[in-house]
Order: C-alpha cells, then sequence, then structure tokens
C-alpha cells in the first residue's frame, strides 16, 4: 500500500507539473466578474486513476486478451492491482487523427455560459481560486466479447473542478462532472466515413455537458 500511494503521489506531480504549463483564459463579464479558466486533462484523482484520453481510443476484446497495456496512472510507475484490469481502463488503440474535442469545440461555447452566468450572477466578483475544465474520457469500448458482432459504446466524461474562494492550494476541490449516457453501435457504424458517427455523437455529448455545466455553475463558482 505504502510503495502504491508513493507512485501515485509521484504520477500525480509529473503531471500536475505538465498541467502547470498550461496557461488560463481570464474570462470576464461585463458587471467587472472575471474568473481564470484552464483547459485540461483531467487529473487523474478526480478521474478513477485513469490517465485522460486525448484522442479517441478503440478497446477491443482483442486489446483485454492480449493485455495491451494499461491506462492508469499507476501502471506508469510499476504499481497497479487487480481492479485495474478492466476493459474501461485498457490503452486500446488510440486514432491519432481524432483529437479530444474537449479544447476545441466544448472550452469556447463553456466560457460563453460562465460569462453569462457571471454577468446574472457574478455581482462583480474577482475570483482568486481558477476554475479548470478537464477532459477525462473519449472512447470506443466493446459491451459484450462474447457477443457475434459486438456493440461498442462510445464513452465521453468531462470534469468540473474548482476550489473554494476561501482556500489554498492544499485544499479539496468542488468537483462536477458529465458523462453522458453512452450511445451502442457496431465498431463498422463507428468507423465509417472517417469516424462521422463518432463526431456527431460526441458533439450530442458535449451540448449535455453544457446544460450540466450551467447547473453546476451556481456550486461551482460560489463566492
Amino acid at each position: 500500500m505504502k510503495v502504491r500511494l508513493l507512485a501515485m503521489v509521484s504520477a500525480s506531480l509529473i503531471l500536475a507539473g505538465c498541467a502547470g504549463s498550461v496557461k488560463p483564459d481570464t474570462v470576464k463579464a461585463a458587471n467587472g466578474s472575471s474568473i481564470e479558466i484552464y483547459s485540461v486533462s483531467a487529473i487523474p484523482e478526480l478521474n478513477n486513476n485513469r490517465v485522460a484520453d486525448s484522442h479517441l481510443r478503440e478497446v477491443t476484446p482483442g486489446h483485454v486478451a492480449a493485455g495491451m497495456g494499461i491506462a492508469v496512472v499507476g501502471a506508469l510507475l510499476g504499481s497497479i492491482n487487480s481492479s485495474d484490469f478492466d476493459k474501461e481502463n485498457y490503452k486500446g488503440t488510440t486514432v491519432e487523427t481524432l483529437e479530444n474535442p474537449t479544447n476545441n469545440w466544448f472550452i469556447p461555447k463553456a466560457k460563453q455560459n460562465i460569462t453569462q452566468w457571471m454577468n446574472e450572477k457574478g455581482n462583480g466578483h474577482l475570483y482568486k481560486q481558477p476554475l479548470y475544465i478537464g477532459k477525462a474520457t473519449w472512447a470506443l469500448i466493446y459491451k459484450d466479447a462474447n457477443a457475434a458482432t459486438p456493440l461498442y459504446q462510445l464513452k465521453y466524461k468531462v470534469l468540473f473542478y474548482k476550489r473554494p474562494e476561501s482556500g489554498n492550494m492544499f485544499s479539496a476541490f468542488t468537483v462536477a462532472e458529465c458523462a453522458p449516457t453512452p450511445v451502442e453501435a457496431p465498431l463498422s457504424d463507428w468507423n465509417a466515413n472517417n469516424y462521422k458517427k463518432v463526431v456527431s455523437e460526441t458533439e450530442k455529448y458535449m451540448n449535455s455537458c453544457l446544460l450540466e455545466l450551467n447547473n453546476q455553475l451556481p456550486r461551482l463558482l460560489k463566492q
């Protein structure tokens, strides 16, 4: 347990260092409210110990049978346990042509929503603690390995997290997440026409997550 804890801390520091190089965007409202927004890969502690998907990830029964890599932080430092060997955690195959659309599609619209919320309810507050929007999961994962033609679920998750205004760098985050119910289809449907169905369904997911962000802003941006 001690070795695993040390591995988790070390890996988290490595990933936190990478996040630290990301520059925030300052979102401002007409009433003077402002907050820094970081577009990042979700930290593993908030993402079930998984490394965030920067590109679309495909996990097939063959990947699991062959033991083709585990996408959890402990695996980076040789510290894993039996629960890590779950199909959700396999690296599978990365589709390099499809970058996770959270940064380019979701974030700009989220900033518009945040600006509108602060215009209405920000009261001119200058937020001391930044809001993090972290891409987490974007993957096609088989549902049943025993099926003649396995269905694949398109999974997407984005995290929102922020420390309380009265807190400091050691304070726990206030966390919200959005993970829409996965759509299922054969893999051939998903990867047809350069993954057209993946792109269109993911946009629907992200539209749902914009609504969820609106629901969570009173809690995340509490003054």
